[in-house]
């Protein structure tokens, strides 16, 4: 039978649209947007496929809490094992000369079994040469290594040598082992901590960690810790980190093999990747000279005075000199002999405007030649008082010349400290380290030395030194991050900024010019999208895009979320996938503090920003998109009836979420080790291409249909997409508002193997996808129809119906187009 003429949906580039938007037909975006668009990414060409699904990675590791050494111990090579054991990174175990090995240097024996994830060896260093440092457990079958072994050298070092998440070692004798000695040396280590996780786990965050192309790294971190994942791959190592809570939302800033993370509550703390992979050492970034700020509530005696010398080659006592300070030139000065110059010169000094009284001039000198020494003493003469210039005015091989003793320095204490707060954020831009957003400078810019990071001299003066640069802000405006895009961008709790000057240099002002007021959410990440930076407002509730404007010459915000604002609340991660061979679009991806996910697709050139849900069998806590192009979550999940966090990477080709792989030798119809599901809906994906469920896990296992070789278990929520209601326009500016249905709905698809169809709020019917003449024995997942699917004889009326495209079974859905035959009452 021929269809009949219906309205057609061939594009959904504008993704789920607000409700508010329910009137407005003659908007643009109305006939390529949906009412609900969920667990979908929609191409830049229009169609949308479903968003690709999650593979676990690994549990996420437990709070980890130390483990009393209650047991005996022992230093087989020498010096006190107790020392290492003592709580006190001040007292050390030091061996006797060593060489070679294996020594074992360390030894303790639990009076029971101990579960342990991790052990904690500080500040471990040996006298000369180098070799390595491991931890052992002993087994009925021998000594195992926990980890791997890590680098021994002269500098002290700290490792965390760790089990996998959720798998902690359980073991009564532990020793610590030196080995591969290059010469005759003492090892010391300071202290030895063991460690087990607990049932909780608290906040979690992920960051990339780009070390090079072949190496990139997600970075897992909790209270007390850093999990380190391989990219592409599964869990590699551990470190420790002093971090709470709280202080996890910080922001975070990597460069080569180093990571910087920032929190106004705690000193800058470095993650250095050293040697491998498995080598992550951590501590307090090795800022030195950091600069001195005077807080106005505190008298500081800690000040120091300019002391400037005056040298006088062949004066006579007709002799007229000037001298120049802090750019101002003073009157003339008879030399008349040094008998009584201090008095002439003290009062030619004092006489300028910018000098107080006070000043002391100790002259020395006979006959032609002397020298004035000049301390710029007095109440208000504090600080780095400069002399620039000093000449003769009368005689012609007379000269003064003038050098400086002692740089004056204003009093004051360090402008970052644990009593003041530190920095919030900051960014290696132009081979220097910016810094800013401590508590209480929070408008103030920290520039370090070009080309040394963490040398913060301002006392230097050269174009490439230290230098402190506060902006003009309002009230309790604090600088909340920084961004490097066509300028250096700035982001306050207010405003946004960016800065004109095109090189960085002590001898230029910064000039950071405010271009908007929308303000950045604290501890949200912002992210770079086609040169222009994403953020959400301080709000939490609005997703902006900060651009630079040709045709006005400056930097201005668009709300990206201005059309689906019932999307966006309380935004806590954001995180951007670059386009790939799968989309030609970035797709950013937005976590809610309630668990939801949102991924959007971006466009520019295009004017595409399509929002969808990510519904899934847990929430979303994190995301992360590393150095590969991987996106990574941690999502937590019931199991057993207990919320468990879990480490999961989007997949492509994956039909269902929180997916494991088992293969078996012998085919088999029951699959264990499902412990992580335990309690869960799961559907089964066979190597075969076969679809089945759902299971539900009991005791870590179902019992599938039939035996396999090969199965993926996981959670699965369907491909959903909801149109807009249909236009009710007749006619120029009239409307019909009688109830209408749509009675067909035909759906235009491409190398799908499920589809639902549904209208009118009637449920969505599975659709048979064999056709006349195919095969019954390709498995459905090797059968992907391609064309023209139908649905007709669908009941019922509404105001406003739509039409839903979504599955009963995973599936593969790639949707191009939906029409739909209207009917009548």
């Amino acid at each position: 039978m021929a269809g009949q003429p219906g309205r057609k949906q061939s594009s959904f580039a504008s993704g789920e649209l607000g409700d508010l938007l329910a009137d407005r037909e003659n908007l643009k975006y109305y006939r390529t947007g949906l009412s609900r668009a969920e667990n979908m990414v929609v191409t830049p060409q229009g169609p949308a496929r479903q968003r690709p699904y999650t593979r676990q990675i690994s549990r996420r590791r437990g709070i980890m809490v130390g483990i009393p050494t209650n047991g005996t111990v022992d230093a087989p090579s020498g010096g006190s094992a107790a020392a290492a054991i003592d709580g006190d990174t001040g007292s050390s175990l030091t061996t006797s000369a060593l060489s070679g090995g294996p020594h074992v240097i360390f030894v303790t024996v639990f009076p029971a079994p101990v579960s342990v994830s991790a052990v904690d060896a500080m500040l471990y260093r040996c006298s000369a040469g180098g070799g390595s440092l491991r931890v052992e457990y002993q087994t009925i079958a021998g000594w195992v290594t926990l980890g791997t072994a890590c680098k021994l050298v002269t500098g002290y070092r700290t490792r965390r040598f760790c089990a996998p998440p959720a798998y902690p070692v359980l073991a009564q004798a532990w020793r610590v082992v030196v080995d591969g000695l290059t010469t005759t040396m003492e090892v010391e280590i300071r202290e030895i901590r063991f460690l087990q996780e607990t049932g909780s786990y608290g906040a979690s965050r992920l960051r990339s960690f780009g070390f090079s192309r072949a190496e990139a790294y997600d970075i897992v971190l909790m209270e007390g810790h850093g999990d380190v994942y391989a990219a592409e791959g599964g869990w590699i190592a551990g470190f420790s980190l002093p971090h709470t809570a709280a202080e996890l939302r910080g922001r975070w800033r990597q460069r080569l093999n180093t990571a910087l993370m920032f929190t106004p509550t705690r000193e800058p703390w470095r993650i250095f990747r050293e040697n491998s992979a498995y080598e992550w050492e951590c501590g307090p970034a090795p800022f030195v000279n950091v600069p001195l700020h005077d807080y106005g509530d505190v008298e500081y005696g800690n000040g120091v005075r300019a002391v400037w010398r005056l040298n006088f080659v062949n004066v006579n006592e007709f002799t007229l000199f000037t001298t120049t300070v802090d750019g101002e030139e003073s009157g003339s000065v008879l030399m008349a002999g040094f008998v009584g110059l201090d008095g002439r010169l003290k009062t030619a000094i004092e006489d300028l405007d910018g000098i107080e009284p006070g000043v002391t001039v100790t002259v020395l000198g006979a006959g032609t030649s002397g020298t004035a020494t000049i301390t710029f003493n007095g109440e208000g003469n504090e600080g780095p008082i400069t002399i620039t210039n000093a000449r003769v005015l009368n005689k012609g091989d007379a000269a003064v010349s003038w050098s400086r003793m002692t740089r004056g320095r204003f009093g004051g204490e360090p402008i970052f400290s644990s009593a003041r707060g530190w920095p919030a954020a900051g960014i290696f831009y132009q081979q220097r380290l910016l810094l800013g957003g401590a508590p209480q400078v929070a408008n103030a810019i920290v520039a370090s030395m070009t080309g040394d990071p963490y040398e913060l001299n301002t006392d230097l003066s050269n174009a490439a030194a230290p230098f402190i640069a506060p902006m003009d802000t309002d009230e309790e405006e604090a600088i909340e991050d920084f961004l490097s895009t066509r300028a250096l961008l700035v982001f306050t709790s207010r405003a946004e900024y960016w800065v004109s000057n095109s090189v960085i240099s002590k001898e230029q002002p910064l000039n950071p010019v405010k271009a908007s007021s929308n303000g950045c959410a604290p501890g949200v990440p912002i992210v770079e999208n086609e040169g222009a930076a994403i953020f959400a407002d301080r709000s939490g509730s609005v997703i902006c895009e900060f651009r630079y404007n040709e045709v006005d010459q400056t930097y201005v915000t668009a709300r990206l979320s201005l059309l689906a604002s019932h999307l966006v609340k309380d935004v806590t991660d954001l995180a951007l996938k670059r386009s790939d061979g799968n989309n030609d679009a970035n797709v950013l991806a937005l976590v809610q503090g309630d668990g939801a996910m949102r991924l959007i697709t971006l466009l520019r050139e295009q004017d595409i920003t399509a929002f969808a849900r990510v519904t899934t069998d847990g929430l979303v806590r994190a995301v992360n998109v590393n150095a590969a192009n991987r996106m990574t979550i941690v999502v937590e999940r019931l199991v057993a009836g207990q919320l468990v966090p879990f480490v999961e990477r989007f997949e492509e080709g994956l039909l269902v979420d929180q997916a494991v792989t088992r293969n078996f030798g012998v085919a088999t119809n029951v699959v264990s080790g499902l412990t992580d599901h335990e309690g869960a809906s799961v559907w089964a994906i066979t190597d075969a291409g076969k679809v089945m469920g759902p299971f539900t896990v009991a005791g870590g296992t179902v019992i599938l249909p039939e035996a396999v070789t090969g199965v993926t278990i996981g959670r699965w929520a369907p491909f959903y997409a909801e149109t807009l209601p249909p236009t009710r326009e007749i006619g120029p500016e009239i409307v019909t508002q009688s109830d209408i249905g749509f009675h067909t709905v035909r759906a235009s698809i491409s190398d799908t193997t499920s589809l639902a169809l549904g209208a009118n709020g009637q449920p969505a019917e599975d659709m048979s996808l064999r056709r006349y003449g195919s095969s019954m024995d390709v498995p459905e997942l090797a059968a992907g129809f391609t064309g023209l699917c139908e649905r007709d004889g669908i009941d019922g009326d509404q105001e406003r119906p739509s039409m839903v495209v979504t599955q009963t079974r995973p599936g593969r859905i790639t949707l191009r187009a939906i029409t739909g035959e209207l009917g009548d009452t």
